[in-house]
């Protein structure tokens, strides 16, 4: 697949905008065992309040369980101001302490590369039903793009919006005038679209993408939501989605031996929300974080933002960095 370099001018720009517009915020890097521990003593003894059910906490204990902290937890029943709730789907949870939500975060990545440079009229968009006031809502934010809704026979669906039937019956005609040798036809899909973005969970993508490489959707970029993996407990699924663009989080490239992203992406951003709240709660300085889930520019006046990774899955089903 080709990927435009014309997006490396916006990846540069956004990301010297993240990093560098105060450019007194310290960057730490917690990937970095010295650079955390610098940040843990600078956090110091913080007591946290958390209300949340008994799967979640068994994650909140992994998620803290290898740093060497003062960071105290506790679980309490009570919900008051000091109280952090999390609740059981804390990816798709409005947090106070972020502008958006963690998904919302991931899209957002991924839609800044879909829609800078290029016409709004150049990107179809293929939705699930469970995602369709998502797709309304990028509809509505870019006026040009045609939505469509992921149903019936997918073969079908692509062959309609891609106008191949009318392709595939003159490859049959021919193939009929010219009875002593069989014509090698290729149907030729319409023209004016230049990027497939895909909302939906893993089995509606892994079935769908499929049916594009059939009928010859080949030359074009194709963009799938982030849920469309961080819901898969096997990293070997990964496999389904070769050469397809999306937004991930920064443990999936730092872990790539962890299985499950599932848990690796619950994991990644509870240990994320642990530290900016204990940071919070201590009235720290404002730096940008590289956490395990994304870049945190943490704000102490205002909501903070994120960042995180857009990649291409490779025929291996690792990630390559775009």
């Amino acid at each position: 697949m080709k990927i435009i370099n014309l997006n490396n001018i916006l990846i540069i720009s956004f990301i010297c905008f993240f990093f560098l517009s105060c450019s007194s915020v310290q960057l730490i890097d917690i990937s970095e065992d010295d650079q955390l521990d610098d940040l843990l003593n600078d956090i110091g003894q913080v007591e946290l309040s958390i209300n949340t059910n008994e799967e979640v906490k068994q994650l909140i204990f992994k998620s803290m369980v290898y740093l060497d902290s003062d960071i105290r937890i506790n679980f309490v029943d009570k919900i008051d101001n000091e109280v952090l709730l999390i609740s059981s789907n804390f990816l798709n949870q409005n947090f106070t302490y972020f502008c958006k939500s963690a998904n919302d975060y991931l899209e957002e990545v991924t839609e800044k590369y879909l829609f800078n440079f290029k016409k709004n009229d150049e990107v179809f968009v293929f939705y699930s039903e469970r995602y369709k006031s998502q797709a309304e809502i990028v509809k509505n934010s870019y006026p040009g793009v045609r939505i469509f809704s992921l149903e019936g026979d997918y073969d079908d669906l692509v062959k309609t919006v891609f106008e191949l039937s009318g392709s595939n019956n003159r490859g049959d005609l021919i193939n009929r005038l010219i009875q002593e040798e069989e014509v090698n036809f290729i149907p030729r899909p319409r023209k004016d679209f230049e990027k497939i973005y895909i909302i939906a969970d893993y089995d509606q993508s892994k079935n769908f993408i499929p049916s594009l490489r059939f009928n010859y959707i080949l030359d074009k970029e194709i963009y799938v939501s982030s849920q469309s993996i961080t819901g898969l407990e096997d990293r070997k699924k990964l496999l389904d989605f070769s050469n397809v663009i999306l937004t991930v989080p920064n443990s999936f490239l730092q872990e790539d031996n962890f299985e499950n992203l599932n848990e690796l992406s619950k994991l990644s951003f509870l240990q994320d929300l642990v530290l900016i709240s204990a940071i919070k709660k201590n009235d720290g300085i404002s730096q940008t974080i590289a956490g395990r889930f994304a870049n945190i520019r943490l704000s102490q006046n205002t909501c903070s933002d994120i960042q995180a990774n857009l990649v291409q899955i490779n025929n291996l089903g690792g990630f390559t960095q775009l």
